[in-house]
């Protein structure tokens, strides 16, 4: 890389790294080495740089230049065309909490959180941290389209944990996004006078893992909307992008180990991309889902907020520009998800202000992060008050988890909130895949607030699968939030189903004709506020499925549970491993190295007993899978032997 630039002539530099030559104190001595410690600074990207400084005296601001900067003469407009595009990405040029201490001999980090020292004054360069800037269609038309419940939109977080090697959060299988993963009949009749038109299948058989006659009601969240009806209003996007330093972690890696201490990036050895680089990836893939009449702001947050780009009209903006901007971000600091996400609400209420445009369109955050907050406002009831008191202004919020670390149980609590969703970034590929099929219904909700109450003589609702918000003990069968428009084609659209569990009040009603009719009374609030109810009924089934689509809801309930049982279990340290053999009770020295927020890595194991039951899962899956006839079952199935290629297969288990 070469540029040829004159003495005296003046220049634009885009996308350049800006240090600053400070003061900085000597923080103590390297446990490995005894050497001095001091701060990281973003110089440190570039040794080759970083030696020449440190042979010259060297004052002022440094500018670093490398293979994503732009230089342009002061004169040479960056709009060719004419068009008059804005570029109004503001650079990050304040000093941000350093990722880490550094040994200026071996150099080891050190979390500085959790090391103090003496100190003596000295000559460095300061971290300025950020880039500078000096100046898939949906279904046919005569098809319904189906709905989906807000909360999670897949389990790639679970299963990419298991092929790692990890035991995974409980929460990262949420029932409603596995189903996700699935297609299912859209049974929606388009002539239907209100939105939400619920169907509703059976089934009565015997769970082959327990033992125990199981009854469920399938729930199916159809719609009388057609694809060729759907249009998704314009919307003013603000994505949020969490910069903090545990984003610099390979994506395929836990940034804390078990004990709570950080793990040394090692971006050197690392064949993956780090969790910033998939969330910078994914953020451009992103703006090119908008249309010239959506705005979009960026946020960037690690322990403070700062708002890189103001709500401007996309047809307005310079969209390569801002890009490119996206893809010099870096990481460094820590992590107050507060800050960023106040930041991106004032950005909605400065646009209110001089708005007249507002009422029909849509806003939401992009919230991308691997939900590890360790600053500011950390509780998680702080956190989701923060989204829900948005919501209650029209604000919704989509979650987009990266890495295998990423908190599912903090982003687990913050969907129960009205309008939000989720879904976890597998790869970078993967997220543009997947927003080409399915952007529109992540920021698109439809109704709110459904209520479906079961009225059946004999039995009442056990348990309800596939709704965040489901609260069956209320005497309700089911809660959801929000319900948002789901990817239709060739008649089955993506999830779209609640499983309600009901039990038998009277253990003498064993035939469906002393039950009587089963019904569903549903109500609901359409997006624009309107009140709308409907009912339907059902005769109950003595055994078996009503069809093959509620046979594969009933297996991947039963899948999930097992799973969630195991996972909990070893998390919570219930589990040694060994149920036969010798006790490995070695316990970690307590050390408060993180917040709850920070999750560190256990290491997948199973004991005999586990290898037994996730024999017959898989057993139970395959058989399954050969009734319905559902090639996206041999995932579940593949997850399955991986666990078993972990267990000890080849020791007799206790009886």
């Amino acid at each position: 890389m070469r540029y040829d630039l004159k003495t005296g002539e003046s220049y634009r530099l885009s996308n350049v790294r800006v240090c600053q030559i400070a003061d900085y104190e000597v923080v103590g001595e390297c446990p490995a080495c005894g050497e001095p410690l001091r701060e990281w600074h973003a110089i440190d990207d570039y040794p080759p740089v970083r030696a020449v400084l440190d042979g010259f005296e060297t004052d002022g601001t440094v500018y670093v230049v490398d293979a994503e900067s732009r230089v342009t003469t002061a004169d040479e407009g960056d709009d060719p065309d004419g068009d008059h595009l804005v570029d109004d990405w503001r650079p990050w040029q304040t000093t941000p909490e350093p990722t880490a201490y550094v040994c200026t001999d071996c150099g080891r980090e050190v979390d500085p959180r959790y090391h103090r020292g003496d100190g003596a004054e000295g000559r460095e360069l300061r971290n300025m941290s950020a880039s500078a800037d000096a100046s898939a269609p949906l279904a046919s038309a005569n098809k319904s389209m189906g709905l989906a419940t807000g909360g999670a939109t897949d389990a790639g977080n679970f299963r990419e944990n298991v092929r790692e090697g990890y035991v995974p959060q409980p929460d990262a299988l949420a029932y409603e996004g596995l189903v996700h993963d699935y297609q299912f009949p859209a049974r929606g009749d388009t002539d239907a006078e209100g939105l939400f038109v619920p169907t509703c299948t059976q089934s009565v058989s015997s769970n082959p893992l327990t033992g125990g006659v199981e009854r469920y009601l399938s729930i199916g969240l159809d719609s009388s909307l057609s694809a060729a009806d759907f249009d998704r209003p314009a919307l003013d996007l603000v994505a949020v992008l969490d910069v903090s330093g545990s984003m610099s972690s390979a994506f395929d890696e836990y940034y804390y180990d078990r004990s709570g201490t950080r793990r040394r990036v090692d971006t050197d050895n690392s064949t993956a991309d780090s969790k910033l680089d998939a969330a910078t990836k994914s953020l451009c893939a992103l703006t090119t889902q908008l249309d010239d009449d959506d705005r979009l702001g960026v946020v960037l947050y690690d322990n403070t907020a700062h708002v890189a780009k103001p709500l401007r009209l996309v047809g307005d903006t310079d969209m390569a520009a801002i890009r490119q901007h996206i893809r010099a971000i870096t990481a460094h600091g820590g992590t107050d998800m507060s800050a960023g996400f106040d930041a991106a609400r004032n950005l909605f209420e400065a646009l209110d202000d001089g708005r007249s445009d507002g009422s029909d369109r849509e806003r939401r955050v992009v919230f991308m992060t691997d939900a590890m907050p360790n600053t500011g406002r950390a509780s998680t009831s702080a956190l989701v008050n923060g989204v829900a008191d948005a919501a209650a202004d029209g604000v919704y919020t989509t979650f987009v988890g990266m890495g295998l670390d990423a908190n599912a149980d903090l982003i687990s609590e913050l969907l129960a909130v009205r309008g939000a969703n989720h879904c976890f970034v597998h790869s970078a590929t993967e997220f543009e895949r997947r927003l080409g099929e399915e952007f529109d219904c992540l920021v698109t909700p439809l109704a709110f607030d459904l209520s479906v109450d079961v009225d059946a003589n004999g039995y009442e609702v056990a348990e309800v699968y596939g709704s965040p918000s489901a609260r069956p003990d209320d005497g309700t069968a089911l809660e959801v939030t929000t319900l948002f428009p789901s990817p239709t084609e060739d008649g089955e659209s993506r999830g779209g189903v609640i499983l309600v569990e009901l039990e038998a009040t009277d253990p003498d009603l064993d035939a469906a004709a002393d039950a009587g009719e089963i019904t569903l009374t549903a109500s609901w609030v359409e997006r624009d506020g309107t009140p709308d109810e409907t009912t339907a009924t059902v005769r109950p089934r003595v055994a078996g499925h009503d069809d093959d689509a509620v046979c594969k809801a009933v297996a991947l309930r039963r899948y999930a549970a097992e799973l969630r049982e195991w996972t909990e279990r070893v998390r919570e340290g219930g589990d040694n491993g060994d149920e036969s053999g010798q006790i490995d009770d070695w316990l970690e020295p307590a050390r408060p190295r993180h917040n709850h927020h920070e999750r560190g890595s256990i290491r997948l194991r199973l004991s005999d007993a586990d290898v037994q039951r996730f024999k017959r899962l898989r057993e139970y899956l395959q058989a399954v899978r050969t009734v319905v006839d559902d090639p996206d079952l041999d995932q579940e199935i593949e997850l399955v032997s991986e666990l078993l290629e972990h267990g000890r297969a080849d020791q007799e288990v206790p009886r």
